[in-house]
């Protein structure tokens, strides 16, 4: 879940932050097992043996190609259990423990064609293997149920299971720092402060267009507000960086008559909008303006608030710092 901020709270922690946020998040990889990988290159070689062997018909191919292929097949066998240790995934184990079961099983089979364990190895006795009559060969190598079939349809079950798990996502803490310019920070704060000023504007029409507004107090608080307002929402100095500041000085510019009948007026040369607290706040002008400006779901406040949102999230850009906005002008 993101971390939550309100504009202006964001705004102070990355100014105390040397105008920089640090986000960290965690980011998903695929990672291949090393330990499985090797595995499959064992059970590769192994496989290739048994491939061997299920081809086996009695008399179709010498002895001493036979001898070779059976030992072959043990030592490939020998490699590919030595490095299955090191798995640690249980469906892989669990098929690889029923091969070795499957060769237990078979001790007494594999004693007749010469097949012994030494250190935990099985090895191929040649002298043994040179008297074997061709119907114990035929058993243990020739049919389905055969063992060889048998080892066959382990050695598939071990594919299987390792190819499933070979690659696994792993998640890894991830922190990314993103760096603010000053001045960016800045016309953030005032697009801010523009939004919320006119949203505070908005929530003061009744009182404008009431009796209140002839209370001092109720005064000094809406003429404090349009003056944050003509502070903060006409930019000039940043017209040419972002369009949403160009879009909000040309709607302000649009409305100066009206502008101009709550106080606020624009110098010659339309670099900044100011606001003269003399104004009269009790006349029809200026209740009528206010209204048409601020009134509920004016279009004019509305589309202020929207361009104010838009710079503040152009600058902060909160979808990438992995932070979500509390809309404090709603």
């Amino acid at each position: 879940m993101n971390i939550q901020y309100k504009p202006i709270d964001l705004i102070q922690e990355i100014q105390k932050n040397n105008y920089s946020y640090t986000h960290t998040f965690t980011k998903k990889l695929t990672v291949a097992d090393e330990k499985v990988e090797k595995l499959q290159d064992k059970a590769e070689r192994f496989k290739k043996s048994v491939k061997k062997l299920k081809r086996y018909s009695s008399g179709a191919i010498s002895r001493d190609l036979l001898e070779s292929q059976v030992d072959d097949l043990l030592k490939s066998y020998n490699d590919m259990k030595n490095s299955s240790g090191e798995v640690a995934d249980k469906d892989v184990q669990k098929q690889l423990s029923k091969l070795d079961k499957l060769f237990s099983d078979n001790e007494n089979s594999l004693k007749k064609i010469g097949v012994e364990t030494v250190n935990g190895r099985y090895v191929l006795d040649s002298k043994t293997f040179s008297e074997v009559s061709d119907k114990t060969l035929s058993t243990l190598f020739e049919g389905h149920d055969s063992f060889i079939g048998k080892v066959d349809k382990i050695l598939r079950k071990v594919d299987e299971t390792a190819s499933d798990a070979q690659y696994s996502i792993n998640e890894f803490p991830v922190s990314q720092t993103h760096k603010y310019e000053q001045a960016d920070m800045t016309l953030a704060a005032l697009m801010t402060l523009a939004g919320q000023t006119t949203a505070a504007l908005q929530s003061c029409n009744d009182l404008v267009q009431s009796g209140q507004i002839s209370d001092i107090d109720v005064q000094n608080s809406v003429k404090k507000l349009l003056a944050y307002f003509a502070q903060s929402a006409y930019r000039t100095d940043s017209a040419n960086e972002s369009p949403n500041i160009d879009r909000l000085n040309q709607l302000c510019l649009s409305q100066r008559d009206k502008l101009a009948d709550l106080g606020m007026t624009f110098d010659s040369q339309q670099k900044e909008m100011t606001f003269h607290a003399g104004i009269d706040m009790t006349t029809p002008d200026f209740q009528n303006a206010y209204n048409e400006l601020f009134g509920k779901n004016a279009a004019f406040g509305n589309a202020v608030i929207g361009y104010s949102k838009n710079v503040f999230n152009d600058i902060i850009q909160p979808d990438q710092i992995g932070v979500s906005i509390i809309d404090t002008q709603a």
